[in-house]
């Protein structure tokens, strides 16, 4: 359970960031730049099942300006790093089998930890725990009852610590027996994943298998025989199937695993279900055939990620394509379900950019089916064009000089509910002096980002503002509806980024590195999901944090136990810390130092 820590403020000057040599990454240093420093990072590496050494696990360093470098534990469990730079590193072990471990994490498999502290020629010593990953294992069988081999199988995070992972694989074996391991503890969804039929493309595809008729069944048991063989029945194929077994995610029973537990029965039966076809005709806005288009199922879209959004887009289960011509479209083998259909003018190709030929303006259409085992012959897709969205990108210099090529600017939009898909995220190219253009957006709720290269010596420009008619959609979503041509978009860089740093310590003054600090706006409109207002920092072995690259605003400042990048985009969690924050005010460029005391006992936020 999250515990925040109320805390004392403490204002003192700000503090300058320190600048390191860096090392390239390699276990064998063979084409490692010269050593840059004096200090030495060393430990031991041990599991608790039953305490013993590691031997043969990968121990990863990274920080201090330095690029990683990997080194592997020897029969005793050690590790040696040397000739490191003053500063702070981050540790983290990994061996298969075993849940990776960062060095300061309560939880296994979560970083990034506690950041080591060392200063010039200084020797640390640290003890590193790894854990052995759960497992979760059972049976498949076919709709008869008998066990099936090389049935694939995902493994989905559904909790709120492991939601965020990408699905664990696997494949059952000649006894229908499947095995997942090296799972971090916490819930997760089953899912078998099979195919039928040898015209199957891949799982999920359509499949030549049709279900027997009651007349073929009297055609082959007549001895005089018929004239002719009767029709075939309709198509059908197995369906992705969620323990202990439904079709819909949403149904599903999450299956828990501590660490190291191993969880058998986790069975499931298949299922054998009728397949439709999804077909019709592709017109514009004027009711007229479009020669050339691109058509794409996806599973449902809603106002997030979906388990079906996670095991599509892992490449665990591939939904069947479409066939266009000039005719129209048809998607054959569509189990039952709920769909998102996206058309597209201009050739067919699958990938995740929707930005139109340079010469071409793409025309769209996003439409929801529902498929229930009957086909669906008549659907009419009207491609509309996409909405035309422009504007220039402008610098704020106070010590920095403005690129005088702006070309190399990442300016996208990202889709929001749109995991999968051509338009979940849009690139544009920018132009030398900073125009651009997005030619044909998808009619969609978007976000904006945009990062500028990298300024000269790792000085840093933020983005400070993207106004269109007097809003700011830097730090929020935004609509943008069909038919419209939008310009006159200004995105703002500044070098003038605002930073609070500072140490968290008890009442005797002493570092406290088990807290995190979390700063996040006072504004509650502004918790939005990724924002570049709400950021975390873990303190090192030295007490010391600094939250750098802030915009200007008011901002609150807390002590949290046991946080990650989930809890971050937690409204709830945000304002049980908001009560007992510290406020503070940052200007343009301000930089502030903000010592946080934890008393003691420890106080609660409520």
């Amino acid at each position: 359970m999250r515990a925040a820590i109320a805390a004392s403020l403490v204002a003192v000057v700000a503090a300058a960031a320190a600048h390191t040599q860096v090392r390239d990454p390699a276990a064998v240093q063979r084409d490692a730049v010269a050593p840059s420093g004096a200090a030495v990072v060393s430990g031991v590496l041990t599991t608790d099942t039953p305490p013993r050494p590691v031997r043969r696990a990968t121990i990863r360093l990274s920080g201090a300006g330095a690029s990683t470098r990997l080194v592997g534990t020897d029969d005793e469990g050690r590790f040696v790093f040397d000739a490191l730079p003053a500063g702070t590193f981050t540790l983290s072990a990994t061996k298969p089998g075993y849940v990776q471990t960062f060095f300061g994490s309560k939880h296994p498999g979560r970083g990034p930890g506690m950041p080591v502290a060392v200063v010039e020629g200084q020797h640390v010593e640290v003890a590193l725990e790894i854990v052995r990953g759960a497992v979760i294992t059972g049976t498949i069988v076919d709709a008869r009852g008998n066990p099936t081999a090389k049935v694939p199988l995902a493994i989905l995070g559904a909790g709120a610590r492991t939601a965020s992972a990408r699905p664990a694989r696997g494949v059952t074996d000649d006894r229908g027996v499947y095995r997942v391991f090296g799972l971090a503890p916490g819930d997760y969804l089953v899912a078998a994943l099979p195919s039928l039929g040898s015209g199957a493309a891949g799982r999920g595809m359509a499949s030549d298998v049709a279900a027997t008729t009651e007349a073929e069944v009297r055609w082959a048991r007549s001895t005089a025989g018929l004239a002719s063989i009767p029709p075939a029945g309709r198509p059908v194929t197995y369906a992705p199937v969620f323990y202990p077994g439904t079709a819909d995610a949403g149904s599903a029973t999450r299956v828990t695993v501590a660490v190291g537990e191993e969880r058998p029965g986790i069975d499931l039966a298949l299922q054998i279900v009728p397949t439709a076809r999804i077909a019709g005709t592709i017109v514009d806005v004027g009711g007229q055939p479009v020669p050339s288009a691109a058509v794409f199922l996806y599973p449902r879209r809603g106002d997030g990620s979906s388990p079906a959004d996670a095991i599509v887009s892992s490449g665990a289960l591939t939904l069947p394509r479409a066939t266009v011509t000039t005719a129209g479209f048809s998607i054959p083998g569509v189990a039952p379900g709920e769909y998102t259909i996206l058309a597209r003018s201009g050739p067919s190709g699958r990938g995740r950019s929707a930005e139109p030929a340079p010469s071409t303006t793409a025309l769209w259409c996003v439409t929801d089916v529902t498929v229930e085992g009957r086909d669906q012959p008549d659907l009419v897709l009207r491609l509309v064009p996409g909405v035309k969205l422009s504007g220039t990108i402008r610098f704020e210099a106070m010590s920095l000089t403005p690129p005088a090529d702006m070309s190399g600017i990442d300016l996208s939009l990202r889709a929001l509910g749109s995991s999968l898909g051509l338009f979940s995220t849009l690139k544009v190219s920018v132009a030398a002096n900073g125009a651009f253009t997005f030619a044909s957006v998808v009619p969609w709720i978007y976000t904006l980002k945009a990062t500028p290269a990298a300024a000269a010596g790792g000085a840093r420009w933020i983005l400070k503002s993207a106004v269109l008619n007097g809003r700011d959609l830097a730090d929020g979503a935004f609509e943008l509806k069909p038919g419209s041509d939008i310009a006159g978009l200004t995105i703002t860089f500044t070098d003038r980024a605002a930073e609070i740093s500072g140490r968290l310590i008890d009442e005797a003054g002493r570092p406290l590195a088990r807290y995190s600090v979390v700063v996040f706006p006072t504004n509650r409109t502004l918790w939005l999901p990724d924002s570049r207002r709400i950021r975390s920092a873990a303190p090192a072995t030295d007490g010391k944090f600094t939250v750098a690259g802030l915009p200007s605003g008011e901002y609150a400042i807390a002590a949290a136990e046991d946080i990650d990048a989930i809890d971050l985009a937690d409204a709830s969690f945000l304002k049980s810390l908001l009560a007992s924050a510290f406020k503070v005010t940052l200007a343009d460029g301000e930089r502030k130092r903000q010592d946080l005391r934890i008393p003691s006992p420890p106080g609660k936020f409520h």
